[in-house]
């Protein structure tokens, strides 16, 4: 199973999307910053600075450009093996299908951590240039990896489509509007938002509520991120199986 995703690290490092993560990062970065900076005399008046820039960074990143990424990532992903034909090769190993598309869910979201990081490291010096006081790092390192953990139920429903439609295009199309789905979620209910698989990066990483979770919404939002992966990873992996047979 490690060499299996060794492997597949390795076609993904080869495929260049780090360049896709800090690019979407940047982009979040400098619109919350522009936000922040034009509407600053309102929002130092709000209390913490650091949690105001901290919303009006996360929020785009969250729910709006992250959900894209990781359609972008899965579809590069499954296609990698489309393209060469790998499947028959996968398919006539040793390898269970639960193991592919565990090894390639894995690989996904160790990409996702990478892009919490580099959110939280990009996050951190847009304070410092800004001047913000009293930067909590701890707290935001710690809505980084929460976020982190919302991530999966995106990369397990966007796994699923990608090999369930195999087409390129339309995976990503969909995440596209599952992330505006997810914006649009955010006024027809608290619920609704926090059930929605292409909400849960910004329920982690606290984009809106803007403060802790308390323990029983940190146990459900667990427990959802849970539900989601392992639902949506046995239908992956129904569909390749049934593709193998």
């Amino acid at each position: 199973m490690n060499t299996l995703i060794n492997t597949e690290l390795k076609k993904l490092k080869k495929s260049g999307f780090i360049y896709f993560i800090i690019a979407f990062n940047i982009i979040s970065i400098f619109i919350g910053s522009a936000i922040f900076s034009a509407n600053k005399a309102v929002f130092v008046g709000d209390g913490d600075q650091s949690i105001v820039l901290w919303g009006q960074s996360s929020l785009y990143s969250s729910q709006l450009f992250f959900p894209i990424l990781v359609g972008i990532l899965c579809a590069v992903s499954w296609q990698i093996e489309e393209k060469n034909k790998n499947w028959q090769k996968l398919l006539t190993s040793p390898l269970t299908p639960l193991q592919i598309v565990s090894s390639k869910f894995i690989t996904i979201i160790i990409f996702t951590l990478i892009n919490q990081l580099l959110f939280y490291v990009m996050f951190i010096f847009s304070s410092m240039i800004l001047n913000i006081p009293k930067i909590n790092f701890t707290l935001f390192i710690l809505w980084s990896i929460l976020g982190w953990v919302g991530s999966f139920s995106i990369v397990a429903v966007q796994l699923f489509l990608s090999i369930r439609i195999r087409s390129f295009a339309s995976p990503i199309l969909i995440s596209a509007g599952g992330a505006l789905l997810g914006l649009i979620s955010l006024f027809l209910g608290e619920f609704i938002s926090f059930v929605f698989p292409y909400s849960q990066l910004q329920i982690g990483m606290r984009a809106r509520a803007l403060q802790n979770f308390n323990v029983t919404e940190l146990l459900i939002f667990i427990l959802i991120s849970i539900i989601y992966s392992i639902i949506f990873i046995l239908l992956a992996t129904n569909s390749l199986d049934r593709r193998e047979n």
